[in-house]
């Protein structure tokens, strides 16, 4: 198995199950309430570790009851923290009201804690690491720290996950390896998700784009080649809160175990659809 390390954010999220979403100023009773880790980092870190990897997990985490919990929570779901930092302030939440009759979701995120920093990550060895992943979060870090990490690994991939449009990201796309971008990312590249993966995989030859797209699938390219991997017909969504951190979790798990692009998207797609059909992330891993 692998050594991996993802870097990028941790959470507390706490959710709340209703039957359909409340009107404004409406009062209903939630038919389940849960608290547990989240943050796209993290989350990729759990599901790989179901995986057998050994992956560690490199963000902030608040100096308060709360971070105490996640460390518990992450260490014992086989996440490695010893890259992560503890800096005074409260433990960022993400307060998530999830709809029972469709499966989606409304996240309202709020963080008093200073992002991950450069400084922060000096005393990672990246070399030690077998795959490295970077949630395209805080750009000013990723611009110091991805320069630095290239030139110290040799041959280990790195990804990148490029979820929500910020300024400056556009400058860190050279460093990776995979370009792992959602449909927002993807509509300001081009007008429909493939042709946003075959403009990328233009730009940067030799890299492995890939696009997520929701019920139309998933499409991978990689210099003049391009691959789609349609849903499965009538799946019924459960829950997909953490759809595309499991589907980036299953990419990287197909890439690092030497199967090629193609088998690696389909395992990714299938992998997210188990993650659509149930409750959490316990048990996703085959």
């Amino acid at each position: 198995m692998a050594r991996i390390l993802t870097t990028g954010i941790v959470t507390l999220d706490h959710t709340l199950d209703v039957e359909h979403y409340p009107a404004e100023d409406a009062e209903v009773r939630a038919l389940a309430s849960s608290s547990q880790p989240g943050g796209n980092a993290a989350n990729t870190a759990r599901i790989l570790a179901q995986f057998g990897h050994r992956a560690a997990l490199a963000a902030v985490m608040a100096e308060d009851a709360s971070g105490e919990m996640l460390l518990e929570r992450l260490t014992r779901e086989g996440v490695e923290v010893g890259a992560c930092v503890r800096h005074l302030g409260a433990t960022p939440t993400s307060h998530i009201l999830r709809s029972r009759s469709t499966g989606s979701r409304t996240i309202v995120h709020h963080r008093d804690l200073p992002e991950l920093s450069a400084a922060d990550l000096g005393a990672v060895a990246w070399e030690e690491y077998d795959w490295l992943h970077f949630e395209g979060r805080h750009p000013e870090t990723l611009l110091e720290v991805l320069p630095r990490v290239r030139h110290a690994v040799t041959d280990q991939p790195i990804s990148l996950e490029l979820e929500k449009p910020r300024p400056g990201l556009e400058s860190c796309l050279e460093w990776a390896d995979v370009l792992m971008l959602s449909q927002d990312w993807a509509a300001g590249i081009a007008s429909r998700p493939e042709e946003a993966a075959v403009e990328l995989a233009r730009r940067y030859p030799d890299r492995i784009v890939t696009v997520t797209a929701g019920a139309e699938g998933a499409w991978l390219a990689q210099g003049g080649q391009r691959v789609h991997c349609a849903p499965t017909p009538g799946l019924q969504v459960v829950d997909s809160v953490g759809a595309g951190d499991t589907f980036n979790a299953g990419l990287i798990n197909a890439l690092v175990s030497g199967e090629p692009p193609e088998q690696a998207l389909v395992a990714a797609v299938r992998l997210a659809e188990r993650k659509l059909q149930q409750t959490g992330f316990e048990r996703l891993a085959p």
